[in-house]
């Protein structure tokens, strides 16, 4: 079976994953503006001295008095990101997540202390001695019933950043894009004191970046569908950060016009619509998930030009659509060097 594409295993939550050390993030960092969560306009500062820190998330201001030592996430994926800015070893403890974590980080986050299924418990915070918890989706800690809310982690100690795109109560209207991971790293190198560190890496990103629009700006562009399943619904990636990888990589999305992130749809409008190229979300990136995929596929859709010649695309979710992650960025190179095989792209 499908996973689905963050890796939802509900169908009635799905539309809502609707409720991934590092390549890939950040494409745009002119576009500093569309930072989604991280209010760009009144971005990250430090005040009152060395050991003063503020800065917004989801419109809300932040201080704290140091830096956080003992970090908690709700998603594998916000690990590329700190380690890459070289405080990985901070992080104490986590969620499942809808992601699964990147090969050379999986013994590693596999060790550590659980926070729960997908949104994190309190006491589980209390246990690990959290001070920070970064979040990929505003609704895990929404208060509602089954997650904490910001003000109740507040009062026990534990600040909240909720990385950009996540913001929106409801992820189907979020449209942001690869830029707003420009505000994550602005962010996080104020909140961990790594400025220069964040600096250079948004640099080397920005370079990954413009190496593939570089290589691909006179190749045609092919029409895709990616595409996800839970409980035999099939969805198509319609917007969003998924949407700007498939665009920045070379890709037409042929579902763009639907509305929101993420569209339930028949196969038999994938059929109609024909795409030359498919490329399916595995949650689980591993060999038996890109396996069950491509069968599911070749049963479902034989006609279709994409499978027909054989042009699918079995990839780690977390490269196409992990908020906070600096990993959709290796998910644009790897898109890109399917869709255009006779291309090279640099490492």
């Amino acid at each position: 079976m499908l996973q689905t594409h963050l890796g939802h295993p509900s169908p009635s939550r799905r539309p809502n994953r609707l409720r991934a050390a590092a390549l890939g993030v950040l494409a745009a960092l002119a576009a500093v503006g569309a930072a989604g969560c991280a209010d760009a306009g009144s971005g990250p500062r430090r005040e009152g001295g060395p050991s003063g820190i503020a800065f917004r998330s989801c419109d809300r201001a932040v201080e704290l008095d140091r830096v956080p030592r003992r970090v908690a996430i709700t998603t594998d994926a916000i690990a590329d990101t700190l380690f890459a800015l070289g405080v990985g070893d901070r992080i104490v403890a986590k969620t499942r997540g809808e992601s699964a974590p990147a090969p050379e980080l999986k013994a590693r986050l596999a060790a550590l202390p659980s926070l729960g299924t997908r949104n994190p418990s309190v006491e589980a915070l209390i246990a690990a001695k959290a001070d920070l918890l970064i979040t990929d989706q505003v609704e895990k800690v929404s208060g509602k019933p089954g997650s904490p809310s910001i003000a109740e982690l507040k009062r026990l100690g534990i600040a909240t950043y909720v990385v950009g795109g996540g913001c929106a109560a409801d992820l189907k209207s979020d449209t942001s894009g690869l830029a707003a991971l420009d505000a994550d790293l602005r962010q996080l190198g104020t909140i961990f004191g790594v400025g220069a560190r964040a600096r250079a890496l948004a640099d080397e990103l920005r370079g990954e970046l413009d190496d593939v629009q570089r290589r691909t700006a006179r190749e045609p562009r092919r029409k895709v569908a990616e595409i996800s399943q839970v409980a035999g619904q099939l969805y198509v990636t319609s917007g969003g950060l998924a949407n700007d990888v498939l665009e920045r990589a070379g890709g037409t999305n042929v579902f763009a016009d639907l509305p929101g992130q993420f569209a339930p749809v028949s196969p038999e409008q994938v059929v109609a619509r024909d795409p030359q190229a498919i490329i399916v979300d595995d949650f689980t990136a591993t060999a038996a998930g890109r396996n069950d995929a491509t069968a599911f596929l070749n049963r479902t859709f034989p006609t279709v030009e994409a499978v027909a010649k054989r042009r699918i695309l079995v990839i780690d979710a977390a490269k196409t659509g992990a908020r906070g992650s600096t990993r959709p960025v290796a998910g644009v190179t790897e898109i890109a060097r399917f869709l255009h095989p006779n291309t090279s792209h640099s490492q």
